[in-house]
């Protein structure tokens, strides 16, 4: 069985405070960056992972599979690319400054997977969110929202007559099916009254799978931004 997020952390890899680095008062001028990762060509591969820094508050990260470095200095929000591993399970270590802030073992199937960096009551924990897609014709796109968002709970997303409601935290919602072009996205707190906290255009390419992540840029309700990441699978 692949064991619950709640499984208890190795005592020696127990949680220290975060460091919360000076912030700006505000969010970026830019709180929407748009990586596109793998959009170009068909690159669909067999257990393959990619890790996202969804924690803030943090100082950037290096992350290990099964004590083998493969990423450094990823800092939030960043995206890495994907990388090959074994079906099974694996243990994934996150650490700061030589200091192992997690150690989690988590399952990796035989598809594609972002694990996300993400913040939580015991500090850091890691959430697998499977990267799968939907039917396309030549002019669609697959579109999803993924709430990342610790501080700021249930999210509700909308992008032109498409609604995501009550999006949980760790919650990936299921794709739809979108006609490519140019769409606004108000992002706003389930939580009554209804306040939309953010408001972000995004571009949708046909034959593209887009994934748009809730994050916190820091530890307050309101302090949202977003993440659009743009994938392609043949």
């Amino acid at each position: 069985m692949v064991p619950s997020y709640d499984d208890d952390i190795d005592p020696d890899f127990s949680v220290m405070p975060p460091y919360y680095p000076d912030r700006p008062i505000y969010p970026p001028v830019n709180p929407a960056p748009m990586p596109c990762l793998f959009c170009n060509n068909n690159h669909w591969q067999r257990g393959a992972v990619r890790f996202l820094n969804a924690a803030t508050g943090y100082n950037a990260f290096t992350i290990y599979i099964d004590n083998r470095p493969v990423s450094w200095n990823l800092d939030f929000p960043e995206l890495t690319r994907y990388e090959r591993i074994s079906q099974g399970y694996h243990t994934f270590s996150i650490a700061s400054n030589g200091y192992t802030y997690l150690r989690k073992s988590l399952y990796v199937g035989d598809g594609m997977a972002t694990i996300a960096i993400i913040n939580s009551s015991r500090g850091l924990d890691l959430i697998s969110i499977p990267d799968t897609t939907c039917p396309m014709s030549y002019s669609n796109a697959c579109f999803r929202v993924c709430n990342l968002a610790y501080y700021s709970g249930a999210i509700n997303a909308a992008i032109g007559n498409v609604y995501f409601n009550s999006v949980s935290f760790r919650q990936a919602a299921s794709f739809s099916s979108m006609m490519s072009g140019n769409y606004t996205v108000h992002v706003s707190r389930s939580a009554r009254p209804e306040t939309t906290l953010v408001t972000t255009t995004v571009s949708m390419r046909p034959r593209r799978i887009y994934t748009l992540y809730i994050l916190n840029w820091n530890p307050s309700p309101d302090t949202i931004q977003t993440l659009m990441v743009e994938d392609r699978r043949d």
